[in-house]
């Protein structure tokens, strides 16, 4: 049971996944093939786990690209989860979560849109200079005089750039800046 629910969970990310894709970025796309997808798991040298992810194998034009998808972690030493990923086909970013030694969050994002002006798939496939993101981004801070972390800052990215507005919080939750970015 748990072993479909676990297939039902990555089919439902991939699927769903695309609704952060533009139309030009998914005719790019079409024309590949996914021939295959296995665990991969990479250890510390003291045997604890470091990654966790998924590498998923492309065919076109006769050739294989390889890349990571589905859910990925990262731990520290100590075991404690260091971030975790959700990652669509062809490895984008869809949420990506970030976490300090001790489980506090510091960084949470959500990818809203991914496009490329890739001119054909062998393209896509040997650069990331033609994809375009746009997310939003919350960064976190650890207050120790509360012993709470909280909202510090958020706003959006453009492939990974600060644009447009930007709010700034204080430990209590109150607004204290906001910024435009252009």
């Amino acid at each position: 049971m748990k072993q479909f629910l676990i297939i039902l969970f990555l089919f439902l990310i991939c699927n769903l996944s695309n609704a952060q894709h533009t139309d030009r970025f998914k005719k790019i796309v079409s024309e590949i093939e996914e021939i295959e997808s296995k665990p991969d798991t990479i250890f510390y040298k003291n045997g604890k786990i470091w990654w966790i992810n998924t590498v998923t194998t492309y065919r076109y034009n006769l050739e294989n690209y390889s890349t990571y998808s589905g859910k990925q972690i990262q731990y520290y030493k100590n075991g404690q989860i260091a971030s975790e990923a959700f990652l669509g086909k062809f490895g984008n970013i869809l949420s990506w979560n970030s976490y300090d030694r001790k489980g506090n969050k510091k960084t949470e994002s959500i990818t809203t849109e991914i496009d490329s002006n890739a001119d054909n798939p062998t393209e896509f496939f040997h650069s990331d200079k033609h994809l375009i993101f746009k997310r939003n981004v919350k960064y976190f801070k650890y207050s120790y005089k509360l012993q709470i972390c909280y909202l510090f800052k958020e706003g959006q990215t453009l492939n990974g750039k600060s644009v447009g507005l930007w709010k700034t919080y204080n430990e209590k939750g109150e607004l204290t800046k906001e910024k435009i970015i252009e």
